[in-house]
Parts: structure tokens; sequence; C-alpha cells
């Protein structure tokens, strides 16, 4: 019991004050955004008639998009800006356009090119956040506690599905889709709310006066120039094309191969998220890796069996099983490559490389998503599981064969 309580006081949460308040304002953030994205899927699916698979994919792609247009962009202004700054207009940004969102389905005028263009522009505001918080970490913890961080840190976006989708049905029958955005509204506000009372400094590093240009050629070259890590970066996005439309697949299941209600989209996005989070809260109490490498392919492998198991899965119970795996093997992978990366990159450019990171691997999601989602429609589901967990199944090899990052 001694050692459970001594674990418990020197883990990261307990040790950093400036840091739980950022995992707390994140933490409630997220689950406003996982109420989103199931209020926007449900909408989607249950007003845009015969092409909703269609417009399904392609509203997760326009989430996506500005990661891919802005990333590089807004991670080198996050590098030379105030950190705690750039987190605050973000969220202040994100909640205003939310509420717009929500003002416009309670007047009735909302349709799919209002929706396309607000949820672009929110997600576009997603970057500069996030850059700025994987640049901080560090400087709100410590060198020995950063590891531990990480895994701490990856467990947001998890936790709060699992609290997301376990309420999201719940909270969509008491006040409806336009509500779970105005929650999503709320969930900024606690959010800037947590990072304003952020003490710690996270100032820019001083460096010789550069211009913007040359510090945003400086993080792209790091990645590229870095063939080990690009390898790495490269193998991630190849997965990321076959392992992201899970996203899709899991509301069509549910609307269109179980004939259920948004009661079981919730359930089955829970057990999801449930796995990842089990997983990345157990690796917050971890030190260090011996073997990343062995985890990633671990994880892969995993990851590329479950999904195949969705195939032949005819069970409700049976698909929260699966789920629970692939969240596992997505919450295991993400936690130690994310570990790695930290502990390689220097301080000053992390927040352009973890955008450049971002970047790389969210290009794919667009097209995965729309792919998906025509072969969705002209196919059927299960093919479209079949085809992504036997590439999944066939590609957790390639980590074997990459080069190995110095550490």
């Amino acid at each position: 019991m001694r050692e459970i309580i001594a674990e418990v006081r020197a883990h990261p949460l307990a040790l950093f004050a400036d840091f739980r308040r950022l995992f707390l304002g994140r933490v409630i953030s997220a689950v406003g955004d996982k109420f989103f994205s199931i209020a926007i899927a449900w909408w989607v699916l249950s007003t845009a008639g015969e092409n909703s698979k269609f417009h399904l994919g392609l509203i997760m792609a326009v989430n996506v998009l500005p990661v891919i247009v802005f990333g590089p962009l807004l991670g080198t202004l996050s590098d030379r800006s105030n950190k705690r700054r750039v987190m605050l207009a973000a969220d202040a940004a994100r909640g205003l356009l939310v509420l717009t969102l929500a003002l416009l389905l309670w007047s009735g005028r909302l349709n799919l090119y209002w929706l396309y263009s607000i949820c672009f522009l929110i997600s576009g505001f997603g970057p500069l956040f996030e850059s700025a918080v994987a640049a901080s970490i560090a400087r709100l913890t410590s060198p020995e506690k950063m590891p531990q961080a990480v895994a701490v840190d990856s467990s947001v976006l998890q936790l709060s599905n699992v609290v997301g989708s376990a309420l999201g049905s719940v909270l969509m029958a008491v006040v409806g889709v336009a509500g779970a955005f105005l929650f999503n509204a709320a969930g900024y506000a606690a959010s800037f709310a947590a990072v304003w009372g952020i003490r710690t400094g996270l100032e820019p590093q001083e460096r010789v006066d550069s211009s913007f240009i040359e510090e945003f050629r400086e993080g792209l070259a790091y990645t590229f120039g870095n063939r080990p890590v690009l390898w790495l970066i490269l193998s991630f996005a190849t997965f990321n094309f076959f392992v992201s439309p899970i996203l899709i697949l899991i509301p069509m299941i549910v609307k269109f191969t179980l004939k259920e209600s948004v009661t079981w989209l919730a359930v089955f996005e829970t057990f999801f998220a449930l796995g990842s989070a089990a997983l990345a809260a157990s690796l917050s109490f971890k030190k260090a890796y011996v073997n990343i490498y062995g985890w990633l392919f671990g994880s892969l492998l995993l990851m590329g069996v479950s999904f195949g198991g969705l195939y032949f899965a005819g069970n409700k119970y049976a698909v929260c099983a699966l789920l629970f795996a692939a969240g596992a093997a997505l919450g295991a992978g993400n936690t130690v490559a994310i570990t790695l990366f930290q502990s390689i990159v220097p301080d000053e450019i992390k927040g352009r490389f973890f955008s450049v990171l971002t970047t790389l691997a969210y290009a794919v999601m667009p097209l995965a998503f729309m792919v998906n989602g025509m072969l969705a429609e002209k196919f059927s589901v299960n093919f479209c599981i079949a085809m992504n967990s036997s590439a999944v199944l066939a590609l957790s090899f390639l980590i074997l064969l990459l080069p190995r990052v110095e550490r």
C-alpha cells in the first residue's frame, strides 16, 4: 500500500500544479469535443438523405484539412509566441465558433454548407493549441517525469472520450444536438479558465533574431533531414490512412449494419475510448521503455486483429470487446511514439516539429474518409472493414524494418 501511495504522490499530476491545471482544462474541453463529434455524425446521418455516408466522410475530411494546410505555419507561430497566450486565443476562438453553430441550429438555418464552413474554422485553431501544448509539457514538468507526463497528456483524449461517449446519447436525448454544441462551447470556456491559471513562464525560447520564414524552414529541415525520424513519421501516415476510417465506420455499423439507435453509437465509442484511456493511464506510471519499436509493432498488430474482428462480429457485445482492444492498441502506439519524440526533439523547435508530425499524419485522413465513404456507399461497411484491417496487419511488420532513432 505504501508503494502505491508513493507512486501516486510521485505522479506528474500530483507534483506539478500547472500541468494539473492544463490537464483538467483539456479533459473538460475534450469531453465537449466528443459530444460535438457524436452530435455532428448523427445529425449528418439523419438529415443528409441517401448520400449520408458520403457526407459523413466529407465532414470528417473537412475537420482535418486545416491541420494539413496550416499546421506547420501555426507550429512556427507557437514557437515564436507565449504558449499560454496561444492556448487562450485558440480556446476563445473555438468557443465562439461552436456557439455560432448552436445558434444556427436553434434558428433552423443550419445546413451542410454552414456545417462544413464552421467546422473548418473550428479545426483551424486545433493545431495552434496542440502545438503550444506539446511545446509546454517539458516546461510544466521535469526531464525525469517527462515520459510519464506524455502518457498523461496522451490520455486526455481517451479519458474525455470515455466520459463524452458514455454521456453523449443522454445529453442529446435531453437537450438535443444544439445542446451538445452549447456544452462544447462551455468546455472551451472551462479550458480557457484553466489555462488562465497557469503561472509557469511559457515565453518563447531566447534565440538569435530570425524571420518567421527562416524558423519555418528550420523546423522542416530538422524533420526531413533526420532519416530515422522521417521514416517513422511516414510510416505513421501510411498506417493512419487505414486506421482512421474506423472513426466513420463505427457510426455506420450502428446505423446501417446493426440498425440501432444513437445510444449504441455512444456505447461503442465509450468502449473504444475506454481501451485507449486504460492503456494510457497505466503507461503514465511507466518510467521508461526498453524497446519502443517492439511496443509499436505489438500495438499495430493488435489494432489490425481487432479491427478485422469487426467483420465477423454480429453481436453488439463482441463489437464492444473488439473496440476496447482496438482502442488499447491505438493508445499504446500513440503514447510510446510521442514519448520518443519528446525525448529527442530540442525544446526550441518542438512546436514546429509536432505540427509537422501532425500535418504528415493527418494529410492522408481526408482522402481516407472520402474513399471509405464512397466504398461504403458502393459496396458495404464490411468491405471497408476487411480492406483496412488487412492493410494494417500487413503493414505492421514494416515497423521491424525501420532504421532506429538515436535517443
